[in-house]
């Protein structure tokens, strides 16, 4: 059963990223009708499968596999409705291909110890919130990235623009800061949470994650300082968000990476 939906899964978000990125170049309306429920379909399997691994799972806990497949299926959705309110042709098929990509890695890799659900509702508190500001900072990068393409190709006059491929530069740079601010107030509820919740942030095991957490959203409110009162280039706004992200990349996953997968 399961493995007949990972491969359902998995085609149906390699068929669907193929259409995205014909329809990127060729702008076919057509494709349309095509790419939109098979994105569906996938996401429907992809949540199928997180929650038979929940119920499947005999040790009670979140892999980091398991977290990367949970935050890859928040990121595809979150992409797939925004691209109903403005266009995000350019990394759709990304975001497709990255889920193949993660859900692999979770479908072949043996779940590890991680998360217990018996802890305490605090601290699963503090860790959903975690969780769900990297999403929302990850999602921001790709705007990020995406500001930064669009305005290379003003400066080109491309004839990507001039065709109505890419949305306006004004409206992903207002998208891109209203993620970077909620993904900011998410990240700074799950430290103040951390601080109340967690018996000692700064304890072995918690004190990189605690520093480096911390440092992300200070990059983060820098970043949103100096736009509002200097305004900022997408070239800077891109690299402030690689910063951020990669600290809380680096935070969260770095430590658990390392015990895991290469001491194991």
């Amino acid at each position: 059963m399961i493995q007949v939906l990972f491969v359902v899964t998995i085609a149906c978000y390699f068929a669907a990223g193929f259409l995205y990125l014909k329809q990127f170049f060729k702008h076919s309306v057509a494709l349309v009708k095509y790419s939109y429920p098979l994105t569906m379909l996938a996401l429907v399997g992809h949540l199928t499968m997180l929650a038979i691994a929940v119920q499947e799972s005999s040790s009670e806990q979140l892999s980091l596999s398991f977290v990367a497949s949970m935050l890859a299926w928040l990121v595809t959705l979150t992409m797939f409705i925004a691209n109903r309110l403005i266009k995000n042709l350019l990394f759709l098929p990304l975001v497709c291909v990255a889920s193949v990509f993660v859900i692999s890695i979770d479908f072949s890799l043996p779940n590890t110890t991680g998360i217990h659900v018996d802890m305490s509702i605090g601290l699963i508190s503090h860790i959903l919130l975690s969780l769900v500001a990297y999403g929302v900072l990850g999602i921001c990068l790709l705007y990020a990235s995406q500001l930064a393409y669009i305005n290379y190709q003003l400066k080109i006059k491309s004839q990507v623009m001039l065709q109505g491929h890419m949305p306006a530069l004004m409206s992903v740079e207002k998208i891109m800061i209203k993620l970077m601010v909620l993904g900011s107030v998410i990240l700074l509820s799950a430290l103040l949470s951390g601080f109340i919740f967690v018996p000692d942030m700064f304890a072995d095991g918690y004190a990189h994650k605690t520093v480096l957490s911390t440092l992300a959203m200070l990059t983060y409110a820098i970043c949103i300082l100096f736009h509002y009162t200097k305004g900022l280039k997408a070239r800077i706004l891109v690299i402030f968000n690689i910063v951020g992200i990669f600290l809380l990349s680096l935070g969260y996953f770095g430590s658990r990476f390392v015990k895991e997968y290469l001491l194991n």
